[in-house]
């Protein structure tokens, strides 16, 4: 028991002086961390925080959103549709200052519209619907004097439609047109206002085509009367057919086709009536120049050339009027000159004759006297004897 004790404290003693002689030989341990210092290695480490952007509220850096675009797109729309409206009511000529101030406003709000930030299409929207108002208000203003405008238009067709003969040559058409007009009346006191601009406009179409297909009709019946047909036989075949397609077109309801076809006719019987005036005036002229050559022939221009002068002063004032497309005062002319021309040859002739029957009398009363100077002689003759 003894020998293990020994051995045991031996054993102890040994791993002491091991222990000492380690300790002697290394390092000294480091001192203990504080605490706190130990709690911080032992806590997890927090991620680090980046500051913030301050946030944008600056409508007026801000782009526009869908809603400000929206309320844009709608506030033109608008404005454009009221603007148009007053316009076609003529309400630039009849309120010209309140239609500036309103064309302000849409102007602004076009401006405003081209830069892009929520606040300048909020502010376009606004400017928008500001002149939008205006028009609307301006147009209300404009409407009864539109009307009243388009109904003394009717009016005034309408007259020079029954002064043209309507209600006595075309009386069933004149009447078509009537109730058309009516028509148009009642959509203005509805205030149907683009339905009624175009009823009115057909009726004043339906007025005109009438004006327009009598006044064919009359030139038509001038050259019957002076029997010019034979001087431009093809437009008047032509202008003949185009009022009577004008009467058909009418009657089935295709007024702009009518007045095509009536303005047609009109202006192929004016063509055939000018070429029928200036060949009239043309064969006037060369009637008087043949009675002016005739003259001339019976040295009219020196026998009477006072009158003589006259008639070439209206003949030469035909010739003006005849190069000045003057046709009918030209043929007057002419007519006039061939007259006087003829009335100066005929004076002149009569002189001539006159002339000639004294020369035959005075030569008659030479020879008589030729005769009794020779019956006188022989007397004497016998009596020397």
């Amino acid at each position: 028991m003894k020998h293990k004790v020994f051995v045991l404290a031996l054993i102890g003693t040994g791993l002491v002086f091991l222990t000492l002689s380690s300790c002697a030989g290394g390092p000294k341990p480091a001192a203990p961390a504080p605490a706190e210092e130990q709690a911080a290695q032992k806590a997890p480490a927090e991620p680090a925080v980046e500051p913030k952007t301050p946030e944008v509220t600056d409508a007026s850096k801000l782009p526009p959103d869908q809603a400000a675009e929206s309320a844009l797109a709608a506030a033109v729309a608008r404005a454009e549709k009221s603007r148009k409206q007053a316009f076609d009511l003529e309400v630039p000529s009849t309120f010209a200052d309140e239609w500036k101030k309103a064309e302000s406003y849409f102007i602004s709000g076009r401006e405003k519209a081209q830069v892009k930030t929520h606040l300048s299409y909020t502010e376009a929207a606004k400017a928008y619907n500001t002149a939008a108002d205006a028009y609307d208000e301006l147009a209300l203003k404009a409407l009864p004097l539109y009307a009243e405008a388009r109904r003394q238009e009717i009016l005034k067709a309408r007259d020079a439609a029954v002064k043209a003969g309507a209600d006595q040559v075309l009386p069933t058409q004149l009447a078509a047109a009537d109730r058309v007009a009516d028509k148009a009346q009642t959509q203005f006191d509805a205030g149907e206002y683009y339905t009624a601009a175009d009823t009115a406009k057909e009726a004043r179409t339906r007025y005109l085509v009438l004006k327009t297909g009598l006044d064919a009709y009359a030139v038509q019946q001038e050259i019957d009367r002076r029997d010019f047909a034979k001087y431009d036989a093809g437009n008047y075949a032509l202008a003949q057919q185009k009022l009577q397609a004008s009467l058909e077109t009418y009657d089935a309801g295709n007024i702009s086709a009518a007045q095509n076809n009536s303005e047609e006719a009109l202006l192929r019987f004016r063509l055939a009536l000018n070429k029928g005036r200036e060949m009239n005036a043309s064969g006037k002229g060369q009637a008087a120049l043949a009675e002016r050559q005739a003259a001339q022939d019976l040295k009219a221009n020196v026998a009477v050339k006072n009158e003589f002068d006259q008639a070439q002063a209206l003949y030469a004032d035909a010739e003006r009027a005849f190069k000045a497309e003057e046709y009918d005062r030209a043929a007057d002319l002419f007519a006039q000159a061939e007259r006087q021309f003829a009335d100066v040859k005929n004076i002149a002739a009569d002189k001539r004759a006159k002339a000639l029957e004294a020369m035959q009398a005075a030569q008659k009363k030479l020879s008589a006297n030729e005769e009794s100077a020779k019956k006188a002689d022989a007397v004497l003759e016998g009596g020397s004897r």
